[in-house]
């Protein structure tokens, strides 16, 4: 029973983080507000299991941004990856922003932000 216990203690502790998925939206968006940084929010959903999260976030008009890293702590299911996007000017634009998780595993997921100034 002890051996049964403390195998399964050490399989908790080895075991590896795991991205059980992935949701990417703009909380408040831009509007019709003119000069304007825009929140970008991933909700990365884990297993719980502590381990680094390697991301990076496309836009559709600039070249892919650096890669980061976050923590995620034993215990903690989501991790928020945020990318602050400015927008200036007048007119109207709809940019697509993606992030692309690298580990512990790839998968890229996206959305839409738009920006409307009339000047």
């Amino acid at each position: 029973m002890l051996i049964g216990v403390v195998g399964f203690y050490i399989w908790q502790r080895l075991s590896p983080l795991e991205v059980e998925g992935v949701t990417v939206a703009v909380p408040q968006p831009a509007g019709n507000r003119c000069d304007v940084t825009v929140d970008v929010v991933a909700t990365v959903r884990t297993n719980g299991r502590s381990g680094v999260i390697r991301y990076q976030w496309f836009r559709s008009d600039a070249p892919p941004g650096a890669i980061l890293t976050e923590q995620v702590g034993s215990g903690q299911r989501t991790a928020a990856l945020t990318l602050a996007w400015t927008f200036s000017g007048t007119g109207k634009a709809t940019e697509t922003a993606t992030v692309n998780i690298i580990e512990p595993s790839p998968l890229q997921v996206g959305t839409q932000v738009e920006y409307r100034c009339q000047g």
